[in-house]
């Protein structure tokens, strides 16, 4: 039987004008409990305004200046500042100059995976190398991808369709 992996995206706001440089992720209802899978991660070339909020992704450059810190249940924090940019599996891929006449292109990554780690999204946060600062509210975009509790198989599948 095929494993049910569902999706789940989550924005972590940076405040405008903030001087802070730790952020914690949000308490997601769906995500309480559940066996990670996968995590993206998305900057303003790739995703220019969150959906959920309608605010700004964060640039590129205050992307690759922050870590990720993940902790489980347990209270240990089994991926310490890891760079999000390891958590970043799509590409702009070519310089997008003008001058160069190159044209933009998205491109898919290696998918960083996950073994159903269970993890504690409100004690896990992101930190940046410095202040995020700007008259407007900023997001990190992040996607997760999860098994639910209670339901880790899927009953059908296309391979055993007649």
């Amino acid at each position: 039987m095929k494993r049910v992996v569902k999706h789940e995206l989550i924005e972590v706001v940076i405040p405008a004008n903030t001087t802070a440089t730790r952020f914690q992720l949000p308490d997601a209802q769906n995500l309480r409990n559940v066996q990670t899978w996968g995590i993206q991660m998305y900057y303003n070339s790739i995703i220019p305004k969150s959906i959920i909020s309608n605010r700004a992704v964060i640039n590129k450059v205050d992307f690759q200046a922050s870590f990720l810190t993940l902790e489980n249940y347990a209270g240990r924090e089994f991926d310490k500042q890891a760079p999000i940019s390891q958590y970043q599996t799509i590409e702009n891929g070519l310089n997008n100059d003008p001058a160069q006449s190159v044209v933009a292109s998205i491109q898919e990554k290696d998918f960083k995976n996950f073994v159903g780690q269970k993890i504690n999204f409100p004690k896990s946060y992101i930190d940046t190398v410095g202040v995020i600062s700007d008259t407007f509210d900023k997001v990190f975009l992040i996607s997760i991808y999860y098994t639910d509790k209670g339901e880790n198989f899927s009953q059908t599948s296309f391979s055993n369709k007649k």
